[in-house]
């Protein structure tokens, strides 16, 4: 599997730095943020933003909205120069970055403090339990495969994920937000549009009757709901966040 860091700085000496600690990923630099690095989202991607430069450039901030806005991975910022309390608090509270590192720190804790992050997102699948039954719908996490009464069936990434976090919410009223923070870590208006196209795709896999769905229904005003039909299934149900090649 592809994992690769993006470090958006032309510090030479910062990329040569994180190519010494982060030796099992490729570390590609890049002055500016670029969007096409996100293009093929099933691969293990880190985002880490130099703020000393980005601040000296005086980059629109929008860039910082829009990074994590479009990337549900790792985002994190690195920082020497000393930073402001307001700038500090809107890193975590207005750009929603997932932690910020000095360039202080000794390469063993800023390797540790970037793996933890990476763990966070794409824990290891033998860490999790391998199988996820809701009636007559199986999720196999070994083989990346769904079954419906034994049917195998056909989806990509992005419906997987759909199902799976519908399948760990069952009986749960979910809004489109919630969906849309859930599946794809952003709740931007186009994220909000996909979400109808994306149910009814998954109805038509799963539901005998896409029209008159008895599990994945409309809740009017509120979003959709994933019901169960276990009577008299006594299989293990799993609630482990899984994150299909990824």
């Amino acid at each position: 599997m592809e994992r690769s860091i993006l470090l958006i700085s032309d510090n030479a000496n910062l990329l040569k730095r994180l190519k010494q600690i982060m030796t099992e990923w490729q570390v590609i630099s890049s002055p500016t943020y670029l969007p096409d690095f996100l293009l093929n989202r099933d691969n293990q991607t880190l985002i880490i933003l130099d703020l000393d430069q980005f601040n000296t450039l005086g980059q629109r901030v929008d860039t910082l909205v829009l990074m994590r806005q479009q990337f549900r991975g790792p985002l994190l910022a690195v920082h020497r120069k000393k930073l402001g309390v307001a700038m500090t608090c809107d890193v975590f509270d207005r750009y929603h970055f997932d932690e910020l590192l000095s360039l202080d720190m000794a390469n063993r804790e800023l390797r540790a403090r970037i793996q933890q992050k990476i763990w966070r997102y794409y824990q290891p699948q033998e860490d999790n339990r391998e199988v996820l039954n809701t009636g007559q719908l199986q999720v196999d996490f070994q083989h990346y495969m769904v079954t419906v009464n034994g049917k195998q069936l056909t989806m990509g990434p992005v419906d997987f994920r759909l199902l799976v976090f519908f399948m760990q919410h069952e009986n749960v009223v979910l809004t489109r937000a919630q969906i849309a923070e859930g599946v794809w870590r952003n709740g931007r208006d186009s994220t909000m549009r996909a979400i109808d196209s994306h149910i009814s795709k998954l109805r038509k896999l799963i539901e005998a009757d896409p029209k008159a769905p008895t599990c994945l229904k409309t809740v009017r005003g509120f979003g959709y709901i994933f019901e169960s039909h276990t009577e008299g299934d006594t299989s293990e149900k799993v609630t482990a966040i899984m994150k299909p090649n990824s």
